[in-house]
């Protein structure tokens, strides 16, 4: 199986397993299966807040995807599994411990914040095949990284380490081998531990506000803040807080 689930109460990890770790139609079309799943469970008391990426995030694709991807149908549907990833309202944390390629390195950045091993690698190297990303890799690297930063890996095809990777922003931290999957876990503990409306909309606010006017962007921020005024949430937070103990968020 190219894609696993596990459950630690309100987080769930993502386990990556594509075969020789060359994705495929299937291994994305499983990513984008397993992240509608998710996006659903947003309410009640299995409710899920958080999200691990972790596993063998990969190196390409096989050589089957690259040939059925011909004409814009194919690359959408390759493109659609990490989109889906991209949309979930949940925190996405990414633990990246190994190659980050190609489709690898496109699946991280659908994510909201990555942690990387001191053995991980990343690479853009499509143009050396003649062909661009065929993910969201040409817009979501310049958004993570720079204009400048994302010419020079997308040009190139360069493979950089997790020094230089958090050196230009691509990653939060690198941590050793053995506990960068422990610290995604933890990271997305303490997310799925605050406010989930509140962080759900500060993922929103900074994902539509980057396409926004600062102007719209500021607006749009406050429309949110005016909503979350009128949850339960909210409320639970302020009592919290007058009291001195830890809130009971219930995600409404």
């Amino acid at each position: 199986m190219s894609v696993s689930l596990a459950f630690e109460d309100s987080v769930v990890i993502i386990t990556l397993a594509p075969e020789a770790g060359r994705h495929n139609r299937a291994s994305v079309a499983a990513l984008g299966d397993a992240a509608k799943y998710i996006a659903g469970r947003l309410d009640g008391p299995n409710a899920l807040r958080a999200v691990v990426v972790t596993g063998d995030f990969g190196c390409g694709w096989t050589d089957d995807a690259l040939a059925e991807s011909d004409g814009v149908p194919g690359v959408e549907a390759l493109g659609a599994g990490v989109q889906a990833l991209a949309d979930m309202p949940q925190p996405v944390v990414a633990a990246i411990a190994g190659v980050c390629h190609g489709p690898g390195l496109e699946i991280a950045l659908a994510c909201d914040i990555r942690l990387a091993a001191t053995t991980a690698t990343f690479a853009a190297p499509e143009t050396a095949l003649g062909t661009l990303p065929r993910a969201g890799g040409t817009q979501r690297l310049p958004r993570a990284v720079g204009r400048a930063q994302a010419l020079r890996l997308l040009l190139t095809g360069d493979t950089i380490d997790a020094k230089e990777a958090c050196r230009i922003g691509l990653v939060s931290s690198v941590l050793a081998p053995s506990e960068v999957a422990t610290e995604a876990r933890a990271l997305a503990a303490r997310i799925a531990g605050r406010g989930p409306i509140a962080t759900r909309m500060g993922k929103e606010a900074v994902q539509r506000g980057a396409e926004m006017t600062l102007e719209q962007a500021l607006r749009y921020e406050t429309d949110l803040t005016v909503l979350l005024q009128s949850t339960a949430d909210r409320a639970e937070g302020v009592r919290a807080f007058a009291a001195k103990r830890p809130p009971r968020f219930t995600g409404r």
